[in-house]
């Protein structure tokens, strides 16, 4: 028999179990938000800062010896303050809570912890709905006092915070497994384009040492060449003013539009004549970041950074394309940490700073001996390269598709049960 149901009062949580009490937040304990510590570091020692990184599983290596500031422990129950992930709720983080993020403390005996941890998890949708702010979006602390709260039997809370334990934890090995999956595909992905580029399609060509060390043997019919013989810098400013057509260079996507991103707004200055040019066939660098990826092709005629660097090919014998993997290749880029020069820090934010090597001098970059294959073999690694990457990438999709609906399982699930919907038997 099914139980007897009453409408809760909020919309979108709809209706719960009759003997169900209702209440808010601020009555059953309080949150404290974190601040930013004084003295950090980014050497293992001290203790962990607990920021976005740390709430949404990534790894991060800046810890802190000041302790003066709130702190959390793994069955705290954690809200995100502000940033692109604003509204996220978890809990397993030990250490310094940065700014960037507040906890609950509850001491009321009528809750099981664990519980709470699911019934603040199905508050999301609500928190993220409150996130105001367009530079950095931030939550209000009057939604967070005010956010009802559902309090069934102690003895039922349990049921439901061991079953959720269970399907969650099942769920959370699926979504791994997907992601581990997806991890293999990237790295045959960078497999397949390293081999291609550097040894050719040919499987049993007679190969030959290029005397470069990044690269290893080569097919003997390819030339070695210094790249600034292949490539002419273009440095063109956009004075006066050509486009207002803004590029973005990303690790992940390489060049873009900056009217697609939906993150890091707002960093272009109004002025256009402050940035250079970029043309369709140009390869774009950023002099900073090479080492960990940010090299990519420009389909467009735009402004870019007047830190990066722009080149072109200096002959019809040169595909840009093809020059635009091998640039990014990983065996390249620590090539490029070795030529890096200067010691550059980056606020990341949350009281954190890393330090790299401040950029790489194009006159370095521009005697890098390069191999030049035949112009048609250039093309042909190219369509392979872009069809095996189409082939990896739909493959990529259906398994990112698979961890989104696995996430939304997982959301559905949470919220059938920490609103009495569905009950534990």
């Amino acid at each position: 028999m099914s139980r007897e149901m009453k409408h809760s009062g909020i919309e979108w949580i709809g209706d719960i179990p009759k003997e169900w009490k209702l209440g808010r937040y601020k009555y059953f304990g309080r949150f404290t938000k974190g601040k930013l510590p004084s003295n950090t570091n980014d050497e293992q020692q001290g203790v962990p800062i607990i920021g976005a990184s740390e709430m949404l599983g990534k790894q991060c290596r800046t810890y802190t010896v000041d302790t003066n500031v709130p702190m959390c422990s793994p069955n705290d129950i954690l809200i995100l303050w502000d940033g692109a992930n604003a509204g996220i709720v978890a809990n397993g983080c030990e250490g310094v809570l940065s700014s960037t993020a507040v906890v609950y403390s509850c001491s009321d005996k009528r809750f099981n912890e664990q519980f709470l941890f699911y019934l603040l998890k199905n508050g999301e949708p609500f928190f993220k709905s409150k996130v105001n702010g367009t530079t950095i979006p931030h939550m209000n602390s009057k939604y967070l006092d005010d956010y009802v709260c559902l309090l069934p039997p102690l003895p039922e809370q349990q049921k439901i915070a061991d079953y959720l334990d269970k399907v969650c934890g099942e769920i959370d090995g699926l979504v791994a497994l997907q992601e581990a999956m997806i991890d293999e595909l990237k790295a045959y992905k960078q497999s397949v384009i390293t081999e291609a580029v550097t040894k050719g399609l040919n499987p049993n060509v007679t190969l030959k040492p290029s005397g470069i060390d990044w690269i290893g043997d080569i097919p003997e019919h390819w030339e070695i060449e210094p790249l600034k013989y292949c490539f002419g810098r273009r440095s063109e400013k956009n004075n006066p003013v050509k486009t207002e057509e803004r590029l973005s260079l990303s690790i992940d996507k390489g060049v873009t539009l900056y009217a697609d991103k939906t993150t890091n707004l707002d960093r272009f200055k109004d002025d256009f004549t402050q940035y250079q040019l970029a043309y369709p066939n140009d390869i774009v660098l950023n002099c900073m970041n090479m080492i960990v990826g940010a090299v990519g092709l420009s389909n467009y005629l735009g402004c870019v950074s007047p830190v990066y660097y722009v080149i072109y090919p200096l002959r019809l014998q040169i595909n840009a394309l093809y020059y635009s993997y091998l640039l990014n290749i990983p065996t390249i880029r620590g090539v490029y940490y070795s030529l890096g020069k200067g010691i550059y820090a980056i606020e990341r934010g949350e009281g954190r700073v890393n330090t790299c090597r401040l950029k790489v001098a194009y006159g370095d970059f521009g005697r890098l001996s390069i191999p030049i294959p035949p112009i048609e073999e250039q093309k042909e690694i190219t369509q392979h390269i872009q069809k095996t990457n189409a082939e990896i990438d739909s493959l990529i999709a259906i398994k990112q598709q698979k961890i989104e609906e696995l996430k939304d399982y997982k959301k559905s699930i949470i919220y059938e049960y920490v609103t009495g919907k569905k009950e534990v038997v």
